[in-house]
């Protein structure tokens, strides 16, 4: 076999090797991601997520994340969504590397508008018994499959304006939470949640009791004018 045949094969498995190194390393970052959601759909989110620092010793980006300060603004941004902080921070005691991104948005609908979110489908819109509330983490098979997978942690937690009517999730309140690993994305993983609506009830008791006074008076003007 001639030199340049040993490099040809040497430098293909270098780049396989590398390949699978990447695709192995972005399926080792944990999240924690915190949301209040106010009536008309807006609020705000804290987005907690971290790694081991040697899975980006060699760089800041890591699949769909970034743990460079600027980048990772820019990933949580759009028209929609307004990046009100964030933090970089190395744990030493666990040899961790953490970002954590807090935002406001517009409505909740659109945060898909900024890239660290195009993987997800959102949907908050009134109902048959309330508020309708989706939140659908997309399948990623790739990762999914994975060594250690199953050890990467996706925790959601959402704050919702009123009670929790019902969920898929663990309910407290008028809070509820999603516990995940990235083994769940084999296929899509879908949050949902009924949210009472009780503008949505008193809207319609202010119309029926407007109709019955109306009628009421109308009744009554009609048995005087008899008279």
């Amino acid at each position: 076999m001639s030199i340049t045949e040993r490099f040809r094969r040497s430098f293909l498995f270098s780049a396989v090797i590398s390949v699978y190194f990447v695709i192995y390393l972005q399926g080792c970052v944990n999240v924690d991601q915190k949301t209040t959601i106010a009536k008309d759909g807006s609020g705000s989110m804290t987005v907690h997520y971290w790694t081991k620092m040697s899975n980006v010793s060699s760089g800041t980006e890591l699949g769909s994340f970034s743990f460079d300060k600027d980048k990772a603004k820019s990933n949580y941004s759009s028209s929609n969504n307004e990046v009100t902080n964030v933090e970089v921070k190395d744990k030493l005691e666990d040899s961790t590397k953490h970002v954590t991104v807090e935002l406001k948005f517009k409505n909740i609908n659109d945060i898909t508008s900024a890239k660290a979110f195009e993987k997800v489908k959102v949907s908050w819109k009134e109902g048959k018994e309330g508020m309708d509330f989706s939140y659908t983490l997309l399948k990623d098979t790739v990762n999914a499959n994975n060594m250690g997978s199953g050890d990467t942690k996706l925790t959601y937690t959402f704050e919702f304006p009123d009670e929790v009517l019902q969920t898929n999730g663990r309910k407290d309140g008028k809070s509820v939470k999603w516990e995940k690993t990235l083994a769940d994305l084999k296929q899509d993983v879908e949050m949902t949640a009924t949210v009472k609506s009780e503008g949505k009830k008193c809207g319609l008791f202010g119309a029926e009791f407007f109709i019955l006074t109306f009628t009421g008076i109308v009744f009554l003007a009609l048995r005087i004018r008899r008279k």
